[in-house]
C-alpha cells in the first residue's frame, strides 16, 4: 500500500472498523427532535464559498465521513442516517447502516438512497458538482484542522439535524474533560519531546496539523516541528538526532510495537526508549475528529505526564 493514502485514510477513517453497529432505518419512525423549528431555515456556508440553505432538519442523511457518522449518532440522529460511509457505523444502536464509499464515491448509489442531504468532506471526483446537479443537497465541509473545530462542528451538525439540545451536551461534556487536562498542564512551561509515529516509514503529525494540536494544547515540544506538510515523513537519522524522550504510536495495524521500536539500529540511543516511555494509543482516537477525540486527549495527557494523570 502507498504510505501517503494510508496516511490519509489513517486520520479520516481508520478506526472505524471497530464500530458497532447502528440502530434505525429509513422506514422507521423518526424520533422527536429537539430542535425548534425557529432554528430554520438554517444557512450554512460550505468549503467551497457555496452557501446551503435548510428549510427544516434532513430526515435521510448520507454521510461519506466516519467522523460525521459519530457524530450524528453520538447526538441522537442515528435513525435520521440512511447510509454512511464504508468505514463506521453507528456506535450506538441495534442495526447497520447500508454503506458507501467515499473514496471512490458513486453518484447512483448515493441517489439510491433518496437522501434530503448528503454530508462530504472532500470533492472526490467532483462528487460535490455531480450531486448539486441532480438536486440533491449537499454539505461540503472539510474536516476540522483543530480540537476546537470538532466541537464547533458538533454544535453545527446539531443544529442542521435538529438535536442542537444534544450537542449542546455532548460539547459541554467535552469542554469541561478538556478544560480539566488544560488545567492540570497550565503550569507546564515546556513539555517533553514527542515523536508521533503514524505509519513504519515514519510519517509523523506537524504541529499545525489536527493530530499535532492534541500536544499543542498539552504543551509537548514535537520533533516534526517546522515541517511544511501537515504530515511529513521524517528520516530515522533525523528522529534520532531529535532525540524524543516519548514515543507515541498509532501504528499497530503496521505490525509496530514498543519492543520493535527498541529493535531498531540506532534507535538506543533514544531517550525514549532508554526511559522506556513509548506509548501506544487506539489510532482513531486521535485520527477520526469526532466525539472520541477527548478520549484520545486523556490517553496522550497520562503517556506525556503520567505523575499528573495517574
Amino acid at each position: 500500500m502507498a504510505r501517503k493514502p494510508f496516511i490519509i485514510a489513517a486520520l479520516a477513517i481508520l478506526a472505524a472498523a471497530a464500530l458497532a453497529a447502528c440502530g434505525g432505518n429509513g422506514g422507521e419512525t423518526r424520533a422527536p427532535t429537539s430542535t425548534p423549528p425557529s432554528a430554520f431555515p438554517l444557512t450554512i456556508e460550505q468549503s467551497d464559498g457555496q452557501q446551503l440553505t435548510l428549510e427544516q432538519a434532513p430526515e435521510r442523511i448520507v454521510s461519506l465521513s466516519t467522523h460525521a457518522t459519530e457524530i450524528l449518532c453520538a447526538i441522537g440522529a442515528g435513525d435520521q442516517l440512511a447510509a454512511v460511509e464504508r468505514y463506521a457505523n453507528c456506535p450506538l444502536g441495534s442495526k447497520e447502516k447500508p454503506e458507501l464509499d467515499s473514496y471512490k464515491p458513486n453518484l447512483e448509489a448515493i441517489a439510491g438512497y433518496q437522501p434530503d442531504l448528503v454530508y462530504v468532506f472532500s470533492d472526490t471526483d467532483g462528487i460535490v458538482e455531480a450531486l448539486r446537479r441532480t438536486g440533491t443537497p449537499v454539505l461540503y465541509l472539510e474536516l476540522p484542522s483543530s480540537l476546537d473545530g470538532v466541537l464547533e462542528q458538533i454544535e453545527l451538525f446539531g443544529r442542521l439535524s435538529g438535536h442542537e439540545n444534544e450537542a449542546r451536551e455532548l460539547v459541554q461534556s467535552m469542554r469541561e474533560r478538556m478544560d480539566a487536562v488544560r488545567d492540570k498542564v497550565a503550569d507546564v512551561g515546556e513539555g517533553p519531546r514527542i515523536f508521533h509515529e503514524l505509519d513504519p516509514t515514519y510519517f509523523t503529525a506537524a504541529p499545525n496539523s489536527f493530530v499535532g494540536d492534541f500536544y499543542n494544547l498539552l504543551k509537548a515540544k514535537n520533533v516534526a516541528e517546522g515541517a511544511t506538510d501537515e504530515y511529513p515523513q521524517l528520516s530515522a537519522e533525523v528522529i534520532i538526532q531529535r532525540d524524543p524522550e516519548v514515543i507515541i504510536l498509532a501504528d499497530e495495524a503496521g505490525g509496530v510495537t514498543a519492543d520493535s521500536v527498541k529493535q531498531r539500529p540506532g534507535w538506543d540511543q533514544i531517550s525514549a526508549v532508554k526511559n522506556n516511555r513509548i506509548c501506544v494509543i487506539v489510532p482513531e482516537l486521535v485520527s477520526v475528529p469526532g466525539p472520541r477525540v477527548v478520549q484520545g486527549l486523556e490517553a496522550l495527557a497520562r503517556c506525556l505526564y503520567p505523575e499528573r494523570f495517574p
